[in-house]
């Protein structure tokens, strides 16, 4: 990545040419979706519809996003005086160390791949170990599409004391960008202040959902359920945590019961199924720990059981959590799986102190029809 970025012809292309090349992978993908969808179901266990409709074509709409982003771009002039003029010019920085999570590995990886390549740069990307597949096939794709040789470099292994903490403090990395669990972020922040690394973080996350009694419920429910449910819950933005006005409480938590059992447990390559496996035997011990505290904390209306029938894979019923305090567990960390528990609240006060109480900021979700409150909570919400 080093010697494409000193030597070979990426950086010193037009941006133009290089902007083609990209446009041609998301092409590709594309064209290959069907390979790209049944490669990353049998990787992460997410149903194929997902992977299919969701998670392949907006892969490939990343490349398209940027490359046609990136042709937009402009130099900065500063005329101070009629002596006087700045200009402010982008250059590339060099190498990017791309290190990218298990939930969303093709999707996200384009994501930090894309924009870190139309501006010139070089990379080596570390997809999670969990998840190789999709990664090593997209090589094979970038080749096609005509990248340099050098320029896109996947090394696979895995982060702690190996390829991850490799990247991170490498002399010839000037860039990091992540995704994934918050104590990671930490270390690898101290790792690259070594060498100055600029680094690019998208960290946990605990979202609120939140439902208002004037909100629509025909579509604040359903959207609740999927914001809680899709991928088997191992979303960062995930709506983890339904906070529902207490003058519609009852009637919220009824209509979810109702919607979650309805949710089709199965082989995730099979059209039919709406929620797929967990990724992996310590992350189903984990999830199934936060249940057994929300058993204890709250009630467990459904869900939280390991479906044996569907043989020796990961596969566990959706868990949705009545009565509980916001000071749980279940409430306060990020569990990464399909475990909701509903919290009723009395006014925006009320709401407020609970939302904010928790380490994680990354994303939230208001339903009211009130215009004036969604500006008060945009401003209020951290």
């Amino acid at each position: 990545a080093k010697l494409a970025f000193d030597k070979g012809p990426w950086p010193r292309m037009s941006m133009q040419d290089r902007c083609t090349i990209l446009h041609k992978v998301g092409d590709l993908i594309l064209k290959n979706v069907e390979t790209f969808a049944v490669a990353e179901t049998i990787d992460t266990g997410k149903p194929i519809s997902e992977s299919r409709e969701g998670d392949i074509p907006r892969s490939a709409q990343n490349f398209h996003f940027f490359a046609d982003y990136a042709l937009a771009m402009h130099d900065d002039c500063f005329t101070v005086n009629n002596n006087e003029r700045h200009l402010a010019v982008r250059e590339p920085m060099g190498v990017a160390g791309l290190i990218t999570p298990w939930n969303l590995p093709l999707y996200l990886a384009s994501w930090k791949i894309a924009p870190c390549l139309a501006m010139g740069n070089t990379c080596v990307l570390k997809p999670a170990e969990w998840t190789p597949h999709t990664a090593n096939l997209l090589g094979a794709i970038v080749q096609e599409a005509g990248l340099p040789e050098g320029v896109f470099n996947v090394v696979n292994g895995f982060g702690a004391k190996a390829a991850g903490e490799a990247l991170t403090t490498h002399k010839d990395v000037r860039s990091i960008s992540f995704t994934g669990e918050t104590s990671t972020g930490r270390a690898i922040m101290a790792a690259a202040s070594a060498s100055l690394k600029k680094v690019s973080f998208e960290l946990g996350g605990k979202g609120a959902n939140i439902i208002f009694d004037d909100a629509d419920l025909a579509e604040a429910i359903p959207t609740a359920v999927r914001a809680a449910y899709r991928n088997q819950g191992e979303i960062c933005l995930a709506g983890s945590r339904l906070f529902v006005q207490e003058s519609i409480y009852a009637k919220v938590r009824e209509e979810l019961l109702k919607r979650v059992r309805e949710i089709k447990v199965g082989n995730p390559l099979e059209t039919s199924t709406q929620m797929g496996a967990i990724i992996s035997s310590e992350q189903m011990e984990k999830v199934q720990s936060y249940i057994e505290i929300g058993k204890k904390d709250g009630k467990l209306l459904f869900g939280g059981e390991r479906l044996k029938d569907l043989g020796e894979g990961n596969f566990l019923s959706p868990a949705l959590i009545s009565d509980i305090d916001n000071g749980s567990k279940v409430c306060q960390e990020e569990i990464f799986g399909p475990v909701l528990p509903i919290i009723p609240f009395k006014n925006e006060e009320d709401l407020l102190e609970m939302v904010n109480s928790t380490p994680y900021g990354l994303s939230c979700s208001v339903w009211t029809n009130d215009a004036n409150r969604q500006h008060r909570m945009a401003r209020d919400i951290k």
